[in-house]
């Protein structure tokens, strides 16, 4: 499991920091920390490169790198990782880096990226083969998503990897699945194997049934979420089922998660145009929950015996 925690430095991604930090404990997931610059190189001041930095000379780093060594503070706070009394910053063609070693694992890289924002982040995505970004980004009035951008909403089109939003959930508090049998639905569950070590107990299965819903769309749900709940306990964990009507889904689940909860939801499959114009589920509940949200991206995948409508533990 690759875990990449975003910062820039704000108190608001103090959160993604500790909740990068317990999973990465809880999963043994190798850690990465990464800010992105829209400066170039060309435009600060070069860092001391490949020499010892002690830490009596991090405050006069240029900025990125200042607010990479304060989340190194953060982390050690946590337990995870000693702080180091120096550090080696390297440099590569869109990026600077060092490494700190960890209490229990693999080095935890930090990397200052230049250019634009979803794009360096996708770069290391790519790179590192991520399997989830942790970030928590502020939450802005609709005047100021209209005026500034949407960061939530361009990371659910845009990001290459499964994307957890940091708001009022914390790594305790209850994990609540949102499963209706779709393609989109069943994409949550591979990487929930991965999670299950981090995730509390018991396990909310929730389905919204609308009253455009079909017969056939009511049994795919019903069967998705016994299948779910069988293998759930088959990991050991217990589950919860919470079956509720409602004209919007999204209202309806961010009303009966709550604030404190960690919603899980597959990503859409939906046109592209159609996500970017109407909206998915994913994306209106993005724009209305407090709770935080893993947004799963990673396709479903077939258990052992090849049969992709199953999960596997």
């Amino acid at each position: 499991m690759r875990i990449l925690v975003y910062t820039d430095g704000r108190p608001t991604t103090d959160r993604a920091l500790a909740f990068a930090a317990e999973w990465a404990q809880r999963l043994a997931a190798e850690l990465a920390v990464i800010t992105v610059r829209s400066e170039t190189h060309a435009m600060e001041a070069p860092p001391p490169l490949g020499r010892a930095v002690t830490s009596a000379e991090w405050q006069r780093l240029p900025e990125g790198l200042q607010v990479l060594t304060a989340a190194a503070h953060k982390l050690a706070d946590t337990g995870l990782m000693p702080l180091p009394a120096d550090i080696v910053i390297r440099e590569t063609p869109h990026s600077h880096f060092f490494s700190c070693p960890s209490a229990a694992g693999p080095p935890i890289r930090f990397h200052e990226r230049f250019g634009h924002f979803i794009e360096a982040l996708n770069r290391e995505i790519d790179r590192d083969r991520i399997d989830l970004l942790i970030i928590a980004p502020p939450r802005r009035s609709r005047v100021r998503r209209l005026v500034l951008g949407d960061t939530t909403r361009k990371l659910a089109l845009e990001l290459h990897t499964s994307v957890l939003i940091v708001r009022e959930g914390r790594p305790e508090s209850p994990p609540v699945i949102c499963a209706d049998g779709s393609s989109s639905g069943k994409r949550a569950f591979p990487l929930m194997q991965k999670l299950l070590p981090a995730i509390p107990s018991p396990v909310g299965l929730m389905w919204v049934r609308t009253p455009e819903t079909t017969t056939e769309e009511t049994a795919q749900a019903l069967d998705c979420l016994e299948q779910a709940r069988q293998w759930l306990a088959s990991c050991g964990r217990e589950s919860r089922l919470n079956q509720i009507e409602h004209e919007h889904p999204a209202d309806a689940i961010t009303a009966t998660a709550g604030d404190n909860a960690l919603v899980i939801i597959g990503a859409s499959l939906r046109h592209d145009v159609y996500r970017r114009t109407r909206g998915s589920l994913p994306i209106r509940l993005l724009g209305s929950s407090r709770a935080s949200i893993l947004l799963v991206k990673t396709p479903p995948e077939a258990n052992p015996g090849n049969d992709k409508n199953r999960f596997a533990c």
